[in-house]
């Protein structure tokens, strides 16, 4: 695993996931908000590359990763915890699912195994690229037809209740958070395996979290 194409393959990675984020929740990606994320997002490539170096956290990288958007969420967007925590999830769902759809189509149309792209570095970063892409294209879709959520606040000075929509929201979360963590123990040497597994774990997460946020969108709108 070399430093510099890991690096680069993971900062765009990143980069994705803040603009799905901010179209999805309608944060404005000024020239500010843009440096900022380039900033972050080469930081979390060093996060992703450092904690895979090591065995004992290989396994935790995209969970301390998750833990670091929240607080970066909370710290530099002054976005309260419990929506970090919302916003971050939609983020790094829709990463896993397109980073999954991208590696199982790769391994199909070339005809090569799925542990193949997972070491060949030069058909790693091109995956990476090509997750960024469509995450990009997510984006841009989302923007275009005006979709996505207000209820997001930037202060951290807001009264939450935790309960009904929100309590919903968090249960659905840590759910699929378990699971996932389940997945990535029982095919720790199976990556085919886990990253259809995964896949398919957040593909069905979804669709409830998005109602379920929709229908929190409308109910603070009331």
């Amino acid at each position: 695993m070399h430093y510099v194409p890991f690096v680069i393959g993971a900062a765009i990675e990143c980069f994705g996931v803040f603009l799905v984020m901010f179209s999805l929740f309608r944060f404005r990606l000024n020239r500010r908000a843009f440096i900022t994320v380039s900033i972050v997002a080469f930081m979390m490539s060093q996060v992703s590359y450092f904690t895979r170096l090591n065995p004992e956290t290989v396994n935790l990288s995209t969970y301390i990763q998750f833990f670091l958007y929240v607080i970066i969420l909370w710290i530099l967007f002054r976005v309260p915890i419990f929506y970090s925590i919302i916003m971050n999830f939609a983020g790094l769902s829709l990463l896993i699912v397109v980073q999954g759809i991208t590696i199982l189509a790769l391994g199909q149309y070339n005809s090569i195994s799925v542990e193949t792209i997972k070491d060949d570095e030069a058909i790693s970063v091109s995956a990476q690229l090509l997750t960024f892409i469509l995450m990009f294209v997510v984006a841009r879709v989302i923007k275009r037809f005006n979709w996505g959520f207000d209820f997001v606040p930037t202060s951290r000075r807001h009264d939450l209740e935790f309960k009904g929509t929100n309590a919903t929201l968090i249960a659905v979360i840590i759910s699929a958070i378990v699971a996932f963590m389940v997945l990535a123990y029982v095919f720790r040497n199976e990556f085919e395996d886990y990253v259809v597994y995964a896949s398919l774990v957040f593909i069905l997460t979804l669709p409830p979290f998005l109602y379920i946020a929709l229908r929190k969108d409308n109910e603070d709108a009331a």
